[in-house]
């Protein structure tokens, strides 16, 4: 590993007692998110071969689990004890406006510290001629954490699908539309991201605009740390409460 690498990872060691397996080895990956009336907060994601698990501070009470082999996402709620339940169904309607989609690459900085020996590459991406999102991704770097995070990501743009058809067209935004449901994998078709950001639909940046910039930021996201290791298969587990499918 390269002197530079700011974040380290260490090596998953599983365990099983007799036949029954009691540990999955996992990647545990720590961000840090922001949205506006929100503030800051943590989000970890626990992933497995066959399951992404999201826990975040600001909804402490209830986690996110996603069924990667069988596609279906589950959102716990332990104050209400339901289980919200999107089963995987592909985008079939057309977008309601026109979405040109466009992007930039820009440089970014020669002292950038490198993530495993990796490089990292700063991206802008546009619908419409609008700066919608910018992001700073490591290819190469963790692709099956990658590949959970873009499946999740196509579910959930499934059931968005499903709200539009009752949602004007002049009501519809393209970067909304772009991200959420007709183009979900886009950005991270680009790599790992370790550092991304979303912009207001009011706002419209130039090209250029640094990825430190505050106005206007509708969603921000930061790599803390990420390390591999065993955790307990009762992670897993869905508790007994009553289960509400949307679609």
């Amino acid at each position: 590993m390269s002197q530079k690498t700011a974040v380290s990872s260490t090596t998953a060691v599983s365990s099983q007692t007799g036949n029954k397996q009691k540990t999955a080895d996992a990647t545990i990956i720590n961000f840090s998110e922001y949205q506006p009336g929100s503030g800051q907060y943590t989000v970890k994601m626990t992933i497995t071969d066959n399951y992404l698990r999201i826990d975040d501070s600001m909804n402490a009470k209830g986690f996110i689990l996603f069924d990667r082999q069988k596609k279906i996402i589950y959102s716990v709620s332990d104050d209400n004890q339901q289980i919200v339940q999107i089963n995987n169904q592909p985008v079939t309607i057309p977008s309601p406006i026109e979405l040109k989609l466009s992007e930039k690459k820009l440089p970014v900085q020669k002292d950038a510290p490198l993530i495993e020996g990796k490089s990292s590459e700063h991206h802008q991406f546009y619908v419409n001629e609008k700066l919608c999102y910018e992001m700073i991704s490591v290819p190469g770097l963790m692709p099956d954490a990658v590949t959970a995070m873009q499946n999740f990501k196509q579910v959930l743009a499934g059931q968005q699908a499903d709200t539009l058809r009752v949602i004007p067209a002049d009501l519809q935004e393209g970067c909304d539309l772009s991200q959420n449901t007709f183009y979900p994998k886009r950005y991270l078709q680009k790599g790992f991201p370790v550092m991304e950001k979303g912009l207001s639909q009011d706002q419209n940046l130039p090209e250029g605009d640094k990825l430190s910039a505050v106005d206007g930021i509708s969603y921000s996201r930061v790599l803390i740390n990420y390390t591999q290791a065993p955790v307990s298969v009762s992670l897993f587990k869905l508790p007994d409460y009553e289960t509400l499918p949307l679609n």
